[in-house]
């Protein structure tokens, strides 16, 4: 069964199955999946918050005349 970790809570991917019911003690192992290593560089993607500013992404109105 595969799922994630968030602050000091694990959230599963998939469905328990049917045979667990609510209050059933379980046995639960962790095993961290490596994360792949690429054979060139890599690096996070972000917006900057200033660039979402609507007033830097479509320029104010300009008189032409």
């Amino acid at each position: 069964m595969k799922g994630y970790i968030q602050g000091q809570t694990i959230i599963l991917l998939e469905r328990l199955p049917e045979n667990i019911k609510e209050g059933d003690q379980v046995d639960i192992a962790i095993t961290p999946i490596p994360q792949e290593n690429y054979p060139f560089p890599t690096f996070e993607l972000a917006v900057k918050d200033e660039y979402i500013n609507r007033e830097k992404i479509y320029e104010p109105e300009q008189n032409i005349l």
